[in-house]
């Protein structure tokens, strides 16, 4: 009789062990996305500020933040997603070179770019270097990603070339 109860033992020590490691998998993997998501937001501040350390207004600034988050953006808006990858990276530089809101929409867009926000501290741009910070919010996370850059722009620029 005792030996049929070990093996029922072995066997819910087993469920309980999987679970728990099924647990800490999901737990690394959410935090692995959440490090990635932190980890390109940073990049598309670095980014934004380095655009506007050059010169760039606010709407290339922005579809330059944009650009840099494609990955944790959320699922293609538009085009529809049964396209290929290759084709869709073709679209970046058409994107980045669009000269309106609404025909950069009309290239490119993701679920979360709307969710987005951009914001640049460029204070006095001959003495002080650029800040930008990109906040982005979905369905599983609220994080911003912060950058400073010194600023080029009043090397080779005058406010009025802005």
């Amino acid at each position: 009789m005792a030996h049929g109860f070990g093996k029922g033992q072995a066997m819910i020590e087993t469920v309980v062990a999987m679970v728990f490691l099924t647990f800490v998998f999901l737990g690394l993997f959410w935090l692995s996305r959440l490090l990635s998501a932190r980890i390109m937001l940073d990049h598309a501040a670095a980014r934004a500020a380095r655009a506007r350390s050059v010169g760039f207004n606010d709407f290339m600034c922005r579809k330059t933040a944009r650009a840099a988050i494609i990955p944790v953006a959320g699922r293609r808006v538009w085009p529809e997603p049964d396209i290929g990858d290759f084709e869709e990276a073709a679209r970046i530089p058409v994107y980045l070179a669009s000269e309106s809101e609404s025909e950069a929409r009309g290239i490119l867009e993701y679920e979360y770019w709307n969710t987005s926000h951009l914001s640049i501290d460029d204070g006095a741009l001959d003495i002080s270097p650029v800040a930008a910070r990109v906040r982005m919010e979905t369905d599983d996370f609220s994080m911003e990603g912060k950058a400073r850059i010194e600023a080029h722009f009043p090397h080779y620029m005058t406010n009025g070339g802005r």
